[in-house]
Formats: structure tokens, sequence, C-alpha cells
């Protein structure tokens, strides 16, 4: 290549990567899921969700929570449409955007972007993003290009053989060397990591997938649910997940010495395993105390004087507590009635209610009042 070379490039709309649409698909089907979870369970109605959306307060302490996440995605979206006036200049000594001079976006400084071959530290091409990253060592910020974004315009002084209609950015940077005098960031590395790919990972995958598919459908069909949300009921499940991580670390450790597994990837997979150990102990749980733990019987209660709260006549039971929504039904129960409520006390003394019938019935009473 001829020092005097120069290859330019324009700007022009391109679509998301595979890579991207899968991320946003898999962020959309969480966003689904507990949707439906929080309908299900209704914790989510259509009418709380209008009288919150028509609250003037509720937008009060909302838009200052979004406006960051605002301004980032139009941010970004008028600088991808700035830089179609710009055009990507590539020569022996460096790249930069061009800018005409008559330009608006010329005079802002946050728009140009200049290195030199000289600085470069990293140079990291991520084919799955079509991503490119270029880091200079006298600054600290990177200059993230979207290869495709990017066509070739023109080539200046050309001498090569290579035909003008196959000269595209990556094949350009290429031939300036870069990827062979600058290293490579590793810890963007670990984004090219294909889980799928390597046995360890990808068995992990499928097994957290089935396990949080089992807590999902499990949750929806079983009637019954730990008495208490605290750290006495916890704490077994904290002991249980813990363990199950350990022994994952130590698998994940002995089969990454080979250095095929990155630590940053070992680390977030135990972690996500982790947790879904958790949800799945205390899933799991209820299910164990139905064929170990003890009968399920049919125990007095009565209301206190707050509504929101239901006292055994039995002592060593559990007190049932609601919410303050679930007031009203149970201010209309007078105080001496007696409540039949569904109690098992199952392994480590642990209770667990079926209040499938009480549920049942303030649903009833709510759709009515």
């Amino acid at each position: 290549m001829q020092d005097q070379q120069r290859y330019v490039f324009i700007h022009g709309k391109s679509g998301m990567s595979k890579r991207e649409k899968l991320i946003l698909l898999v962020l959309g089907l969480f966003f689904l899921a507990v949707l439906f979870w929080m309908t299900y369970w209704e914790l989510l109605k259509p009418e709380d969700l209008k009288k919150v959306l028509g609250s003037t307060n509720i937008w009060q302490r909302i838009l200052p929570m979004l406006l960051p996440f605002a301004v980032l995605v139009f941010g970004q979206g008028g600088m991808q449409w700035a830089y179609r006036s710009a055009k990507l200049v590539v020569d022996s000594k460096g790249m930069f955007l061009e800018w005409s001079a008559d330009s608006v976006f010329a005079r802002l400084k946050f728009l140009q972007k200049k290195i030199v071959w000289a600085d470069l530290q990293n140079a990291t091409h991520l084919p799955s993003f079509n991503v490119l990253q270029l880091r200079s060592k006298t600054n600290s910020s990177s200059w993230v290009i979207r290869l495709k974004d990017w066509t070739i315009s023109n080539v200046e002084f050309s001498h090569d053989a290579v035909k003008f209609a196959e000269m595209d950015l990556l094949n350009v940077l290429r031939q300036q060397g870069i990827f062979e005098t600058a290293s490579k960031d590793v810890r963007l590395l670990a984004l090219e990591f294909d889980l799928m790919k390597h046995p360890l990972t990808r068995k992990i995958l499928m097994g957290v997938g089935a396990l949080l598919v089992y807590c999902f459908a499990d949750t929806l069909i079983q009637h019954e649910g730990w008495a208490f949300f605290n750290k006495d009921y916890l704490m077994p499940h904290l002991v249980i997940a813990s363990l199950a991580t350990v022994v994952l670390f130590w698998v994940v450790l002995k089969a990454g010495k080979d250095g095929s597994l990155p630590m940053n990837i070992s680390l977030t997979m135990v972690v996500i395993a982790g947790f879904s150990f958790l949800a799945t102990s205390y899933v799991a749980g209820i299910r164990l105390n139905q064929l170990a733990g003890g009968p399920l019987v049919s125990a007095e209660y009565h209301r206190d004087d707050s509504c929101e709260k239901l006292i055994p006549v039995e002592k060593n039971l559990p007190i049932v507590e609601y919410t303050s929504k679930t007031r009203d039904y149970w201010c209309s129960i007078k105080a001496e009635d007696v409540i039949r409520v569904k109690v098992r006390q199952g392994l480590f003394g642990k209770f667990q209610f079926n209040l499938t019938e009480q549920t049942q019935t303030i649903h009833e009473f709510m759709q009515k009042h």
C-alpha cells in the first residue's frame, strides 16, 4: 500500500446483528414472563395500572429515572444521524472523521473522532456484533465502530489489485496492519465467547433453563406457600444454594485449567447458577414438605383488629399476614367469626399455608366492591 492512499467511507443505514436481535428478544421475553407472573398472582391489575398511569405523582417520580435512558437513546440516535453527513477517512497515518467546512457538526468537539496508528493501544474486533473497538494510548475513551454502518465511497491514489467492490472497512484496516501492532482488549473478548459451544457452559445454561422452567411451572400449579418470607425460612435455602454453587465453582475451575474457559465467564455462569439453585430450593422445598412433612390440617383463626392478620387459636401455629389491600374484606368479617385456614408443619418446624379458598373469596369480594 502506498503511503498517500486514502480510503473514504460514508455512513449508511444498517440493521441490527443477529446477536443484538437475540439480546433484545431475550429481554422482551423476560419482561413478558414477569408481566404474566404478576398478572397471574394479581400483583398487577389493569385497573391498578390505569390508576398509576393516570396519577401525576407517579410521572413526577418516573420521569427523572427515565431521563438518563431517554438522553442515551436519543443521543445515540442523533449521533448516528449526524455521522451520515461525515466521511470516514483511513490512511497510513490513522483514521478520522471528515466534515465539510460549512457543516454545523464540524464545530461540535464531542462528534470529532481521530486516532493515530502510532498511538493505538487496543484494536478489538467482535465478529458476532460486527463491531470494532479502537483505544488510543493518549486517550482514555475508546472509539466503537459498527463496521456495516460504513461503506466504501472512494479510494484516492489506489494502485491495489483489490477490487473496489470488495473493499470494506475491516479489510482496509487489516491492510494497515493495526491488528498485528495493537493488542486486543481481553475484557471485550468475553462478549465473543459462545456459551453453547463450550460443553460445560452449554450444560450449565441448559441446567439453569430447566430449573427456571420448573420454578415457573410449579409456582403456577402449586396451592401451598411458605408461612413467612424471612431469614429463618430463607436460611436453609441459602445454605443449600451455597453448597451447590461451591461444588459447581470447583467443577468450573477444574474444567477451565486448560484456558478454554475465561475466568470472568466462569464467575458469571456460577453466579447465575447460584441464583437458580436458590429459587429452585425455595420452590422445591414446598413440594418436599408436602411429601415428608406433616398432614395438611384445617385450623381455626380469627382476624385481628387491624384486619391485616389472622391469629390462630392454637398458639403454636403461625400468624397469617395480609397487606392493606385486603383490609376491606377482612373487616367485613366479625372478629369473633371462625376462619378455617389450611396449614401444614413440615421439616425443621417450618410451616406452609394453602390459602386458595381465602384468595378466591377475596378476589370475588374485590370484584363486587
